[in-house]
């Protein structure tokens, strides 16, 4: 039977229904770990877009029963070659063809917007991470599709913290830190340090390992760091921050983040953690780390588990988090495909 692929608005409450019940499927089948996609976190990804991307949600259908969902991420900004696609299918309807039907939609689709380069992941296996399948990797490699970054997931289980050892990071943090104060909030960045922010945000792409995919970095200005904090603020995710700022010059030079979302109790992520060059050598991504997350645990008592992505190669910051408590949950390939 033919495919009807829908593009999803939001306006469409019965469709919005239907890629949560897909999303639901695809994640008890394939990723039971995984925590789960709200529907009002679903409904706020259709309809609130991040700066710099236009994105797209389709529901598939299959003689009027969802079989698939589509999320496509076209930069527009920047990577104005790429598209970021993920495909999936219900398990109940796989090996059927429909990936194979998808991705060549997919194909005219990208042909159309005029990009020539496809990325996405799948599930991967890593010494000591099993893989729960390896089905999307055959069929991605199997399309032409080329590996370029292993990427890992972690997650801390809060009632697990060793208080000792987070209490010894930071007092190690602090002794090699002298020169620098640490700064906290909530929400969007005090406008005082908005352009230090920016700087590193602009840099996480030249810092952090990207492996093959051969992206070009994000133009972060403090526009569109307000940007990102509206959008974030609009899909209703509280962002907690911690910095150092180094006394002598008042800049700041090291940021991370932990995102909650408002319709998920027991859940939060570890975002961007980031230092200047300039001040590396200081214990500095230790020190915002373990204070973000006392400060995170203090506002946050409903989390009980904190997840977190790092490249497999990053090998400094996954010692810290592997200190702090973070244990692998599942190992991802992301994929590139140069289209002809």
């Amino acid at each position: 039977m033919p495919l009807s692929i829908i593009q999803v608005d939001g306006s469409d409450k019965a469709a919005l229904d239907a890629l949560c019940q897909v999303t639901t499927q695809v994640r008890l089948s394939d990723v039971p770990r995984w925590r789960e996609t709200t529907p009002r976190m679903l409904e706020l990804q259709v309809v609130v877009p991040w700066p710099g991307l236009d994105l797209a949600y389709y529901l598939v259908e299959r003689d009027g029963e969802p079989v698939g969902r589509v999320a496509l991420e076209f930069p527009i900004e920047e990577n104005l070659d790429m598209i970021f696609a993920d495909l999936w299918v219900v398990p109940s309807a796989r090996r059927q063809g429909i990936g194979r039907e998808l991705f060549e939609w997919l194909r005219g689709i990208a042909e159309s917007r005029g990009r020539k380069r496809v990325l996405g992941s799948t599930l991967w296996e890593l010494p000591g991470i099993p893989a729960p399948n390896l089905a999307g990797a055959a069929f991605v490699e199997s399309h032409g599709f080329t590996p370029a970054l292993a990427n890992v997931t972690r997650r801390l289980e809060l009632s697990t913290v060793d208080e000792a050892v987070l209490a010894e990071m930071l007092s190690q943090a602090k002794e090699k830190s002298a020169g620098y104060r640490v700064v906290r909030w909530v929400g969007p960045a005090p406008e005082e340090y908005e352009k230090d922010i920016a700087y590193l945000d602009s840099r996480l792409m030249m810092d952090a390992p990207m492996g093959d995919l051969d992206l070009e970095p994000h133009k972060a200005d403090v526009a569109r760091l307000r940007e990102f904090a509206e959008s974030t603020a609009r899909r209703e995710r509280i962002a907690y921050h911690s910095a150092a700022v180094h006394e002598e010059s008042n800049r700041l030079v090291a940021w991370t983040t932990i995102t909650k979302e408002a319709s998920l109790a027991w859940n939060a992520f570890q975002q961007i953690t980031i230092v200047d060059p300039d001040h590396r050598g200081h214990r500095l991504g230790a020190l915002v780390k373990v204070e973000n997350l006392r400060f995170f645990r203090e506002s946050e008592p409903t989390v009980t588990a904190i997840d977190t992505f790092n490249a497999h190669s990053n090998s400094y910051m996954i010692q810290i988090n592997e200190q702090m408590g973070f244990r692998p949950l599942y190992a991802w390939q992301e994929w590139k495909l140069e289209l002809q």
